[in-house]
Parts: structure tokens; C-alpha cells; sequence
């Protein structure tokens, strides 16, 4: 491949035409010069020595429009559109990319055609500034690649043989997808899901029947002029029946408005499985009768939900808790948020703050704006599906989506594991820990890093996350992902895991959460990747790249080593792109690096990284025997 440059325009400086020559003929060319022998020689260069595959920049003087690839043999056209496509001698390129002024290139403002000398001459600005165009090209196409990848499927493995880049690619494409971006006003984003919302669905008609069963189980099971006798068997969580009062706050309506305590302390009374008794806090703490002190919760409760009593319960419960046991009762009233951080946080993005407001003021604000986009757009939308727009939508735990300017605001981020054949689902997902307090052994579940970073992405739901975990194939996959593979395909939707963290064994994948995974084809001693799951990934070939190495000498060695795997040296068994050593291995370690240094770190490279991989590669019969003395000679 070979690199040039070249007007586009004919003897007029200010034609201007260049772009829509390439946009709507993909044709460059050169025109008949009047001096035969100045004709003969640019015909040579355009017709005999330019290439398919080579990349030519178009510019216009010292102004840089276009790069390009020759995709089309040579050609002459003898009827010409003087307007256009002026130029008699032509070929078919591919526009790789149009010039920006903030890429800052350099490249020489005279001759028509020119091919650069890279052999002789690689860092004059000219050649300098074509290759680092076309290598920023190269990565950037990778990176959109993958990126669409992981739209489409959610999770890619890049694979490739070794040193071919493919964690430095896996970070490139992460940091491309957590970049921040403003996402609109957020009226104008809820205006629009309440718009596409589809209130007649047969989704929606279940889950609307499935919402009201469920608060009609509640309410029998415990009648709001009942709640006076409710017990310890009744009322704690802890006892592992899903069937008590804090039960149902916590999870059994879940559905009609998220309550997260933190900790059971916020009932005041629960089972401690651990200390095997009832353990009380707060306003029943120093009460030494558990019967006693379940009397005043009840009696507290009663109190609240038939007469209203809200500042004592404020008082003796706290603000999530209240609300949650108000909107369970009177849906109709209360919106379902309870936290105040989430409900000061929804009013702000609806343009509806007031910080005058009390709690049940703003919270009945909530229901006021529901009210008022319900008639807006005329739809049939109910309070439980309102509420569920904003919360999937938006951080209302930390409120980070707003700007100043009362835009939406996506940021992400994304972290980076390393497999290894011991790795366990209980390292991945979700495991039990042991922890010493005063020479007390106890134990307790923790989720792990998928778990982690899948509830950062539930809770931030405009910004992207990204996941990389690097060797995925050296550990034993479907151990290690367990349950997790059905969520793999099925994002946004829970299951059920081995392990109950916080009352809950569920896990969700959301479709913000990206996965990359980086796999060496060439290590055969690793985990298999079996069927199902790799049904569940895209996999990029990430392969070695002659084009990003600029040394000559090693150059000249990258193709001596890439001999080696030809049919010659290399046994049937194996595909020479699985095992050929990458690229990597062939350039310097620091870009800003001298001649003289990086040859001193190739030959480093050769003795201690190159050669050892072949020697082990002939060892294990990828290469065969023969292949020993070629090795051995190899030097720079």
C-alpha cells in the first residue's frame, strides 16, 4: 500500500468543485498535460504505479479536503463532464474521511500527483501527517464498528492472536461511549415516552390486572382498621416468609413504587437470623418486651393510616417508610416515590420544585403534574406507569442528569477486570463474604462487580457503562456467568440468583450496561466457549496491522516473523490469523521515542518476546520443526 496526494481540481485554483466530484462521482483523476513528456509521466504514476488499496489525500493548494481509497482500476474517459468529473484518466475511490480543521495535518501545497517516499523519508510533515491521518482513520473505523456491535447485541468479544491491540481497542471504544452527552429538556424527553406509550397493550392491560391484584392481596391480608393487631409473626422481616407486613412494603409491591430502606432498621423490629431474637431500634429500643414493643409500632401505624397521624410517624419511622405505607393505602393520593431526595429530584426536572413545600405537599405536587400531562396529551396513563417513566429514565437518587441549562446530561463509565481459571460466579456476580468483628466470624452476600456496575447503570439510566473483562475466555464461562446468561439476551429484565442480597435475589441487566470481552485465539490451554453463550456475543476479529508499524527494520522484521505462518512452517491444524504475534511487539512503547532508542527496544522485544512465543509455538506443533533455524536467525 502506498500513500499519495493530489489536486482534484483543473488549472483553476478556485474551482472548489473537489467535494461534490468525490460526493456524487466517488471518481479522482487527472486531466492530459499539453507537455507530452510531463503527460507521460503523470499517466505512469496514476496508471502504473498508483494501486487498488493504496490512500491518496485530496487537497487544493495547501487547503486538505478529503482521504480516500482507490477501490477501481485505472480507466480513460474520453466523454467528460467539463463541469464535474473534468479529468479524462480516472479512478473509483472509497472517502475515508473529510478533513477537519482540529485534526492540524500538514500537507505540501504543490505538485498535482505525488507519492510519498515513506522508505526514505517517513517523517517529513507531509508523510508524517497522511499516515496519522489514515491510522486515526483505521482506529476510528474499528471503534465505530464495535460500537455498532454492541448496539445491536450488548456484548462483543474481540478476538484476535496476541499483541494485536485488542484491550487497547476494548478502552478506546469504552471511553467512546461513556463521553457525556446532553440529551434534551426533560419535558421534552417525558412529553415524548408518554407520547409513544402504549396505553392499549396487552403489556400494559396484564401489568395494570397484576398491579391491582397485588394491592388487593395486601389489603386483605391486612386491612388498614387491623392494623392495631398486628403481631411479630405478622409485621417483622427476617422470619424467611415472604408474607409479613415489611415484606410487602419492601418487596411484595415493589411494583407500585420502589421502597429501599438501606437496612431492616428501618422497621425498627426484625429477626436477626444472625443473633437468632427480634432486634429493636429507634423509638422500641429500649423496650426489654418485643410483645410490647410491637404493640406501639402497630399502634403507630394504625394511627397513621386510619386517623392521619403523620407527624408521629415521621417522627418515630422516617419519611420513606411513611410514604410508602400512605401510598399503599391511598394510591389514589400519594404519588409513589417516597424517598425526598427522589421526589425533590423528579420535581426538578419536571419544573416543579418549591422548597417551601413539605414532603406530603411536594409528593402531592407529583400527582398534580401527572394529572396535568395526562390531560395534555389525552391518554390513558395511570399514576404507577407515570411515576415509572421518570424512574427509568433519570437518576432520581442522585439528581446528576440536569446541566444549568435544564438539560439532561448522560454520563457513564466503565471498568476493567481480568478472568483467570479460578474465577468463580461468586467473584463475578454475587458470593458470600465472611467478615470478623471482635473475633466474631459472620457472614453476609455482597454483590461483586457485574452486579455492582448493572445497578450504577439501573440508577443512571440515560448514561452508557461499559464492563471490559479481559482473557473472558480463561475462565470457565458458563460457571462463572451462571443464571446471568438468559439476561445476557434479555435485558431489562430480573432473575433470580443463588444469593439474596438486600431481601432480594433479583439481578437485572439493563440496556445501558455494555460488555466487552477480549479472547487470545492462539491460547488453546483456556476455558471453551460454549454454544449458548456465544450465541449471546458478537465477536470482532482484531488481527495484525503492518500499516501501524513505521520503523523499516521493523518492518522488515514484522514480515520475516508473518512468513513463518504461511503453509511452509505452519501446521494444517491451525488458522494462520489465530496465531500470527501482533503488531504490537513491532512498535516502540512510547511514541515520542527515538531511532536509535526503539531499535535498541525492538532487539529487546526480539530476544525476550518474540523469539519465546515462536520457540513455544514449534514446542506445542503450531509451527513445525522447520520452522527452528528461520527463528533463530531472525535479528534486527
Amino acid at each position: 500500500m502506498n500513500f499519495w496526494h493530489m489536486q482534484l481540481h483543473p488549472d483553476n485554483l478556485s474551482w472548489g468543485r473537489e467535494r461534490r466530484v468525490l460526493e456524487e462521482t466517488s471518481y479522482i483523476g487527472i486531466g492530459v498535460w499539453e507537455d507530452p513528456d510531463e503527460d507521460k509521466i503523470q499517466e505512469y504514476k496514476f496508471a502504473k504505479q498508483m494501486k487498488i488499496g493504496d490512500i491518496v489525500a485530496i487537497k487544493r493548494g495547501g487547503t486538505i479536503i478529503a482521504l480516500t481509497k482507490v477501490v477501481g482500476d485505472y480507466k480513460f474517459e474520453k466523454n467528460i463532464n467539463q463541469d464535474l468529473d473534468w479529468f479524462q484518466r480516472r479512478r473509483k475511490v472509497e472517502i475515508l474521511d473529510w478533513y477537519n480543521k482540529a485534526y492540524d495535518y500538514y500537507i505540501a501545497p504543490t505538485a498535482a500527483l505525488t507519492r510519498c517516499d515513506m522508505a526514505s523519508n517517513n517523517s517529513a510533515p507531509t508523510n508524517n501527517s497522511i499516515k496519522k491521518w489514515y491510522e486515526k482513520v483505521m482506529s476510528d473505523s474499528d471503534i465505530n464498528e464495535v460500537i455498532n456491535l454492541l448496539k445491536y447485541k450488548h456484548q462483543v468479544i474481540l478476538q484476535g492472536p496476541p499483541g494485536t491491540g485488542k484491550t487497547r481497542l476494548a478502552k478506546l471504544v469504552a471511553e467512546r461511549i461513556i463521553q457525556p452527552e446532553n440529551k434534551g429538556t426533560p419535558d421534552q424527553i417525558i412529553d415524548d415516552l408518554i407520547q409513544s406509550f402504549d396505553a392499549d397493550s396487552t403489556e400494559t392491560e396484564f401489568e395494570r390486572e397484576k398491579c391491582q391484584q397485588l394491592l388487593s392481596g395486601f389489603h386483605n391480608t391486612f386491612p388498614r382498621e387491623k392494623l392495631k393487631d398486628l403481631t411479630l409473626e405478622s409485621y417483622c422481616i427476617g422470619t424467611g416468609e415472604n408474607n409479613s407486613f415489611c415484606w410487602w412494603i419492601e418487596r411484595g409491591l415493589q411494583s407500585l413504587g420502589y421502597y429501599f430502606p438501606g437496612s431492616s432498621l428501618s422497621y425498627k423490629i426484625y429477626w436477626s437470623k444472625a443473633k437468632d431474637i427480634y432486634s429493636k431500634h429507634g423509638f422500641v429500643e429500649d423496650i426489654e418486651n418485643d410483645d410490647l414493643a410491637m404493640k406501639m409500632i402497630a399502634e403507630t401505624l394504625h394511627d397513621l393510616v386510619n386517623n392521619h397521624n403523620t407527624a408521629q410517624a415521621f417522627e418515630r419511622f422516617g419519611n420513606s417508610f411513611v410514604l410508602k405505607v400512605l401510598q399503599s393505602y391511598y394510591p389514589e393520593v400519594y404519588f409513589p416515590i417516597n424517598s425526598e431526595t427522589a421526589i425533590d429530584n423528579a420535581l426538578k426536572l419536571l419544573q416543579g420544585y418549591d422548597e417551601s413545600l413539605s414532603l406530603l405537599d411536594k409528593n402531592k405536587k407529583l400527582t398534580e403534574i401527572y394529572l396535568d400531562k395526562k390531560k395534555q396529551f389525552n391518554i390513558e396513563i395511570t399514576k404507577n406507569e407515570f411515576a415509572r417513566i421518570i424512574w427509568d429514565n433519570f437518576d432520581l437518587k442522585s439528581g446528576q442528569d440536569l446541566t444549568q441549562s435544564n438539560e439532561v446530561k448522560a454520563q457513564g463509565k466503565y471498568e476493567i477486570i481480568q478472568f483467570h481459571p479460578a474465577y468463580t460466579y461468586e467473584d463475578f456476580v454475587r458470593g458470600i463474604v465472611a467478615s470478623s468483628d471482635e473475633g466474631n466470624i459472620s457472614y453476609h452476600v455482597e454483590n461483586k462487580k457485574l452486579a455492582e456496575i448493572a445497578q450504577e447503570a439501573c440508577d443512571n439510566p440515560n448514561g452508557n457503562y461499559v464492563l471490559i473483562i479481559d482473557e473472558i475466555n480463561r475462565a470457565n464461562l458458563p460457571s462463572v456467568l451462571g443464571e446471568l446468561i438468559y439476561t445476557l439476551e434479555y435485558r431489562g429484565e430480573s432473575i433470580q440468583t443463588m444469593y439474596e442480597h438486600n431481601n432480594s435475589r433479583n439481578i437485572k441487566l439493563p440496556k445501558n450496561l455494555y460488555i466487552i470481552g477480549t479472547m487470545n485465539t492462539a491460547d488453546r490451554s483456556v476455558g471453551h466457549i460454549d454454544y449458548a453463550i456465544r450465541r449471546r456475543f458478537a465477536f470482532y476479529n482484531v488481527l495484525p496491522n503492518v500499516n501501524v508499524v513505521k520503523n523499516e527494520q521493523a518492518k522488515r522484521l514484522y514480515n520475516e516473523v508473518m512468513e513463518l505462518f504461511d503453509n511452509t512452517y505452519l501446521s494444517a491444524d491451525f488458522d494462520a490469523n489465530d496465531v500470527r504475534i501482533g503488531h504490537s511487539y513491532f512498535i516502540a512503547s512510547d511514541k515520542n521515542m527515538s531511532d536509535e532508542d526503539f531499535i535498541i527496544e525492538l532487539r529487546q522485544k526480539l530476544n525476550y518476546e518474540i523469539k519465546p512465543i515462536l520457540y513455544e509455538y514449534i514446542k506445542d506443533g503450531i509451527l513445525l520443526d522447520s520452522a527452528k533455524d528461520i527463528v533463530g536467525n531472525l535479528h534486527v
